[in-house]
C-alpha cells in the first residue's frame, strides 16, 4: 500500500513539474508600442495610437488597444535572422500611403513572426474553395 502511494505521489510530482515546464515555455510575450500613423493589421485599419501586441499561442498574434481590449488577431509564420535583433521592432510595408504591419521582432531573439498579406490569404481561400467545389461536383454521377 505504501509503495502504491509513493508511486502515485511520484507520478503527480512529475506531472506538476512537466506542466510547469510547458507553461514556462508557452508564456505569452507582450510588446507595448506607440504607432504614430494609421496602419493595417490583416484587413483591418487602425488609427495612430498606443497598442500592445501579444502572442498567446505559436503563430497567433493579437493586437490590443490602449485599454487592453483585443481588436484584431492574425495568424503568422515564423521567420529567422542570422543574428539576434538589437531591439524589439515592428516592420511595416508602405504602399500608396497605407502602412501594413508585416513583421514583429523581439529584442535579442533570432526568430520573429511574419504576418502574411491579406490579399494572399483571400486569394488562397478562393482558390481552395474553387478546387473543393470542382472536386465535389466532379464526384457526383
Amino acid at each position: 500500500m505504501k509503495q502504491l502511494i509513493a508511486r502515485t505521489l511520484t507520478s503527480l510530482l512529475l506531472v506538476v513539474v512537466w506542466i510547469g515546464t510547458v507553461q514556462a515555455q508557452s508564456t505569452p510575450w507582450v510588446i507595448k508600442v506607440k504607432i504614430p500613423f494609421e496602419f493595417n493589421v490583416g484587413e483591418q485599419t487602425f488609427p495612430a495610437g498606443d497598442y500592445s501586441l501579444t502572442q498567446p499561442l505559436q503563430h497567433l498574434l493579437v493586437l490590443r488597444d490602449a485599454r487592453g481590449q483585443t481588436i484584431a488577431s492574425v495568424f503568422t509564420g515564423g521567420i529567422d535572422s542570422l543574428a539576434p535583433v538589437a531591439s524589439t521592432k515592428l516592420k511595416f510595408d508602405s504602399f500608396g500611403g497605407r502602412h501594413t504591419l508585416t513583421e514583429v521582432w523581439q529584442q535579442q531573439k533570432t526568430t520573429g513572426e511574419r504576418i502574411y498579406p491579406a490579399k494572399q490569404r483571400t486569394t488562397f481561400a478562393k482558390r481552395r474553395s474553387a478546387e473543393a467545389r470542382e472536386t465535389a461536383e466532379g464526384s457526383q454521377p
